[in-house]
Formats: C-alpha cells, structure tokens, sequence
C-alpha cells in the first residue's frame, strides 16, 4: 500500500505541476498584454525562443515538488553565509532571467512596430518604412528539439533597420474573430509591406505540410503570403 499510495502521490504532483505551468504562462500572457500592448493593436508577439521558456517553469515546478516530497527523508544542515549567498545569487539570477523573458514582446499597430526587451523596457518603437527585407515560407523536415519549431510551421520574419529579425507568426495572439486571426492579419499586413516596395523573400517549398495542422481558410491565407511579390 505504501508503494501504491506513493505513485498516486507522484502522479497527482505531476497533474498538478502540469497545471500550475500553464495558468502561469497564460498569467504571464495576460500581464503581458496589460502591461505592453496598446489598445489600437493589430497583432502582438511573445518572441521566440523566450516564450518557450515554460519547460523551465515546469522544471522549477517539479524540483520544488520534489524538494518538499522528500525533505522529511534529508537530514537538516545548519544554514551558512555562504549558502546564503548561492541563495541570493540564485533568486537575483532568476529575476533577472523572468524580465528578461517578460519583457521579450513585439507590438504591431496600425502606425508603427514596438519592440519591447530588456533593453528597451519602454518599446522601441519603427517606422514599417524601417522594414528592410521579409523572409517567409513553411518549415521543413528536420529535427527540431522540444518546444522549439515543427515541421509545417509557416514563419514571417521581418529584418528592421538596426538588423533586428522578429518572426510575427510565433506565439502570435490577442484576437476574437477569425478575422483578426495572426495569419489574416498578416496578410493583410504583407499586402501593405509589399506595396511599399519592401524586399520580400518567400517560397511554397514544404506549403503541403500545412494542411496537416491548418483548416483550409487558414491555408489559403499563408498561400497568399507566400505568393505575394
């Protein structure tokens, strides 16, 4: 019974960590928008690779489960000056590490492009004239890590003035309609680029592993992009 009653207390602990990692990354999602995104958006970007920074919070999650489970089993040792200072140095590296992921958002309205780092906490705000070059087109096959890209991901990468690469379809969100879905949207938005005369780089290479995720509407929007010259 002891064995048992041991694996349901793992996998109980493991649903609940589960849990607990996504209502944080949708509460971080949530002040995100509150705190960085204005009211005359279009379409707002939680830029890669930090938003693929939830495996860490998971991962935290589950040493602090651990870390309780079994602290009736550890011996206690006395607390030092210098456990203290790993202590601190830890959690300041942590903070340091969840503002830099926080503030790693891009902001696109109808007048410019606000890129938001830890850098530029305030926004750095362009021009779409800023725009020199897009790059668009539909992930291969290869291998990709965990919670990095998949094979069939359609990726829209505008490259500022100042060198500055963001891709506007990964971890888009903040829509009601479909309408204002992140591939309309861009749509939209390529149209208005292109006429602008900007550079644009896109193929259909790998566009038929679209329609192993994607329902037809959303497909007929990223062809539009990709054929746009």
């Amino acid at each position: 019974m002891k064995v048992a009653g041991r694996v349901l207390v793992y996998i109980l602990g493991s649903i609940l960590v589960l849990i607990l990692s996504f209502s944080i990354f949708i509460l971080i999602g949530f002040l995100q928008y509150a705190i960085f995104v204005p009211d005359d958006y279009i379409l707002w970007i939680f830029k890669y690779p930090y938003s693929r920074f939830i495996i860490i919070i998971v991962l935290y999650l589950f040493l602090l489960f651990f870390y309780f489970f079994f602290r009736k089993h550890r011996k206690k040792t006395q607390t030092t000056r210098k456990r203290k200072a790993l202590l601190l140095g830890f959690l300041t590296a942590n903070i340091i590490g969840f503002y830099i992921v926080f503030s790693s958002v891009t902001v696109i309205t109808e007048e410019n492009i606000i890129d938001y780092s830890f850098l530029h906490p305030q926004g750095k705000k362009y021009n779409f004239s800023d725009v020199v070059k897009i790059n668009a087109g539909i992930r291969g096959d290869r291998f990709y890590l965990p919670f990095t890209h998949n094979r069939g991901d359609f990726y829209y990468k505008i490259e500022l003035m100042d060198g500055k690469i963001v891709d506007l379809n990964d971890e888009a969100g903040g829509y009601d309609n479909e309408d204002e879905h992140p591939t309309f949207v861009l749509n939209k938005l390529d149209t208005r680029l292109i006429k602008m005369g900007i550079t644009k780089e896109s193929s259909m290479e790998n566009f038929h592993y679209t329609t192993e995720s994607l329902d037809r509407m959303y497909t007929d929007q990223i062809k539009s992009i990709l054929e746009r010259k």
